[in-house]
C-alpha cells in the first residue's frame, strides 16, 4: 500500500535545488521559488512543467517570498534546465469519489496514520507511477490534458465492461461505461493496462469472460488500431477483519483458486495465437493460494503488470539461481541472521534462505509472520506491523540480528501501526537491519556479495512528447 503526501499545495511546484552552470541558475532561480507558470500556460505538476518546457526560450512566472516576477530561461540545444522540485504534484492530489465494494482503505481500522487513508484516483500518478485509476473523477478538461499531452500508458481499473456490474464494484447508481473511454484514448494513440479486482460472485464467471473479451477487442491486434488495451491484471479480493457495515464478500479458497489459474491459462493460450500475447496475467498471490509454482519467466513477456504483483516471484527466484555461482564459499564474516516476511514470499525465502546456509559461516532462519493486524487474507510483506512482528517473533529461535523488507516500512523508518525500526529493535533487543526485496540486496546487506554497481541514471519510464514534434 503506497502513500502520497503532497504537503502546503500552492498550486504551484516549489524548487528544491537548481543545477550548478544550468540555464535556471543562469535565469536567476532560485531553491525555494515557486514555478506558477511557463509562457502564460499554469504550471500544477510536473506533467505541466516537462510538457511546456519543450520550446527553447521560455519565460517563467516565479513567486518568491510573495513577489512575483518572470525569469527568461533560454535552452540552447535543448539542455535540461536544471531545476528539481519538491514534490511531482504542486496542487492536491485527485481522491476517489466511489465506494468500492473492495476498497482496502474502507477495511482499515482507525485512529492510523491520516495518510493511510488517502485514496488517490489521479490520472496524473498513473501515468507517472503506475496508480490505477478508474477514470470516473476525471473532468472533460482533464481528459483533453490526457490526449493533449498524450500521457501513455495509463493503468485503468476496468473490474468489468459491463456498465451496470461496474457500477456495482464501484458503489455507484448510475451505469459506469469504460469501453468509450477507453476507446478515445486509443484513437489518440493512449496504451492501457487494465486491472480486475475479482470478487468471487461479483465479476467471475460469465462476467469476467465478457470482460475478458471485450477487453480484447480494445487490443491493437484486433482493433486495428496503433494503441488500445496492451493487457490486464487479475487479482484476487483482499478482505480484512474491519468490515463492519460494508457489503459481504468472500475471498478466494484453495479450490477456486486452483481453478482460476487453470482458466486463465487456458484464456492466456487463446490470446496469444490470437493476438500475439498472453494479454491477462494472474498476480502472484493466485498462484501462493493454489498452492501452485509460478509460471516461468517466458511466461510473464515484458512484464507489463510488475506494479500490481504479477512475476515478482519469478523475478526474485530467476535472480536467486544468477547468483547461484557468485555466492562465496566461505562468508567474509560471520553472519547470524533471523530473516522477517510475510506468508506470501515465505517460501521462496525460506528456499532462499537454505542456499546462504550452506555457505560456510552463515546461520539465517526465515520467521513467516501472519498477519493478525488486518487479519482474513492479507498475506503481503508490505502490510505487516511491528504489532504482529513482534508478538510472533516471541518464541522464536532468534539469531544475532534480523532483517526487515524495505516494503513493509514508510521511509525506511516507520511501520503502519507507527512503530519506529529503534523501537522495534529495543523491544525485540535485536538489531535491526532494512534490506531490499531481492536476493542480491539481502546478500549485499549480510556481507555476502559487493554492493551492485550504481547504475548510470536510465531515462524514466515515461515520456512526454515535444507538442511541436512529429506525429508518429
Amino acid at each position: 500500500m503506497s502513500e502520497l503526501i503532497v504537503r502546503n499545495p500552492s498550486n504551484a511546484l516549489q524548487v528544491a535545488r537548481v543545477a550548478p552552470g544550468s540555464p535556471a541558475e543562469a535565469a536567476g532561480i532560485q531553491p525555494g521559488d515557486l514555478v506558477r507558470e511557463v509562457n502564460g500556460r499554469p504550471i500544477l505538476d510536473i506533467l505541466d512543467w516537462r510538457f511546456h518546457t519543450a520550446e527553447p526560450r521560455l519565460k517563467i512566472l516565479l513567486e518568491r517570498q510573495g513577489q512575483r516576477h518572470v525569469a527568461a530561461l533560454r535552452r540552447p540545444d535543448g539542455q535540461d534546465p536544471g531545476i528539481e522540485f519538491t514534490s511531482d504534484l504542486g496542487d492536491r492530489i485527485h481522491t476517489c469519489s466511489n465506494k468500492c465494494v473492495f476498497c482496502f482503505i474502507h477495511q482499515m481500522p482507525r485512529k492510523m496514520r491520516r495518510s493511510l487513508y488517502l485514496m488517490d484516483d489521479d490520472f496524473r500518478l498513473s501515468f507517472m507511477h503506475g496508480n490505477y485509476v478508474t477514470l470516473t473523477n476525471v473532468s472533460e478538461e482533464e481528459f483533453r490534458r490526457i490526449i493533449g499531452q498524450r500521457l501513455s500508458p495509463l493503468y485503468v481499473s476496468v473490474h468489468a465492461t459491463d456498465p451496470w456490474k461496474r457500477a456495482q464494484l464501484l458503489g455507484r447508481k448510475e451505469p459506469q461505461p469504460i469501453l468509450p473511454r477507453l476507446r478515445a484514448l486509443a484513437e489518440h494513440r493512449i496504451d492501457v493496462h487494465a486491472q480486475i479486482v475479482l470478487c468471487p460472485g461479483l465479476n467471475d464467471g460469465e462476467v469476467l469472460e465478457r470482460t475478458l473479451e471485450e477487453l480484447a477487442d480494445e487490443h491493437p491486434a484486433r482493433s486495428g488500431r496503433r494503441a488500445g488495451v496492451r493487457s490486464v491484471a487479475v487479482v484476487p479480493v483482499g478482505l480484512t477483519k474491519f468490515r463492519e457495515r460494508l457489503p459481504r464478500l468472500r475471498s478466494a479458497d484453495r479450490d477456486y483458486a486452483a481453478a482460476m489459474v487453470d482458466h486463465v491459462r487456458r484464456r492466456s493460450l487463446k490470446f496469444r495465437r490470437e493476438l500475439g500475447t498472453r494479454f491477462v496475467w494472474l498476480s502472484d498471490e493466485w498462484h501462493f493460494l493454489a498452492g501452485r509454482p509460478v509460471p516461468g519467466m517466458a511466461h510473464y513477456e515484458d512484464f507489463p503488470q510488475l506494479e500490481d504483483g504479477i512475476g515478482t516471484v519469478r523475478l526474485f527466484l530467476d535472480e536467486a539461481r544468477r547468483l547461484e555461482r557468485r555466492l562465496p564459499a566461505h562468508a567474509p564474516r560471520p553472519v547470524s541472521a533471523t530473516l522477517v516476511t510475510a506468508e506470501l514470499p515465505g517460501p521462496i525465502l525460506q528456499q532462499f534462505a537454505g542456499r546462504l546456509n550452506r555457505i560456510r559461516g552463515v546461520d539465517v532462519n526465515v520467521c513467516v509472520v501472519r498477519n493478525a493486524f488486518f487479519g482474513g487474507g492479507i498475506n503481503i510483506a508490505g502490510l505487516l506491523t511491528a504489532a504482529d512482528i513482534l508478538e510472533q517473533l516471541a518464541g522464536f529461535p532468534l539469531r544475532e540480528s534480523l532483517v526487515l523488507p524495505r516494503i513493509c516500512l514508510r521511509d525506511g523508518q516507520l511501520f503502519l501501526d507507527d512503530w519506529t525500526v529503534e523501537e522495534a529493535s529495543r523491544e525485540v533487543g535485536r538489531p535491526i537491519l532494512v534490506s531490499e526485496t531481492s536476493p542480491r540486496g539481502l546478500c549485499a546487506l549480510l556481507g555476502l556479495l559487493p554492493p551492485a554497481r550504481p547504475r548510470r541514471p536510465l531515462p524514466e519510464r515515461w515520456v512526454i512528447e515535444d507538442p511541436a514534434g512529429p506525429s508518429r
